[in-house]
């Protein structure tokens, strides 16, 4: 049975695959990448291929760790600009924007340097978002709360209506809270 890899065209039987130590070491390295990257990684890769060559098992693999590096920092550092906060589906996103913009990319890529600066934007945005709910929880009015007597919701109701709550000795006023 002849395997063709979608994204780069490597074209070999099954067991060839299996046998080869780098091949086999890329796969594993894909699938310890965090999820949701394994999904769009190989159509990420396919941007390295050279022309018509099929991208090498080698190549493939070492592209793989830099970017497993790159996810596993937790952070995206683009030069002259302060690191953002990245996680692992913002460097999804990234990738899968690269690859639909393919045509508008110079091909075939060199490093990760281009994918820096789109996972960087995206956090910013996110970072962005995140500061502008901070400074509206701020300004906003504060909500009502529960006086902390330690009761809960349902008992303090109980009281309100005069029950009696099995088990409590000593009972709050429930006309103050």
């Amino acid at each position: 049975m002849k395997l063709i890899c979608p994204s780069c065209g490597a074209v070999a039987g099954a067991d060839a695959w299996a046998n080869d130590a780098i091949a086999r070491e890329l796969m594993r390295d894909l699938t310890s990448l965090p999820a949701p990257v394994p999904k769009v990684v190989l159509g990420y890769l396919s941007l390295f291929r050279p022309g018509r060559r099929a991208l090498s098992w080698k190549r493939a693999a070492r592209l793989t760790r830099e970017l497993a590096a790159l996810v596993a920092a937790g952070h995206v550092q683009v030069q002259g600009k302060v690191a953002r906060p990245a996680t692992a589906a913002m460097w999804a996103a990234g990738m899968e924007q690269m690859t639909d913009r393919r045509d508008a990319l110079t091909l075939p890529l060199k490093n990760h340097n281009y994918l820096r600066q789109v996972v960087w934007q995206l956090a910013d945005d996110a970072d962005r978002r995140n500061e502008a709910m901070t400074r509206q929880r701020e300004i906003a009015p504060p909500r009502h709360r529960e006086p902390d007597d330690g009761l809960l919701p349902l008992e303090r109701k109980m009281l309100e209506r005069g029950m009696k709550i099995p088990g409590l000795r000593e009972v709050p006023d429930a006309k103050q809270s």
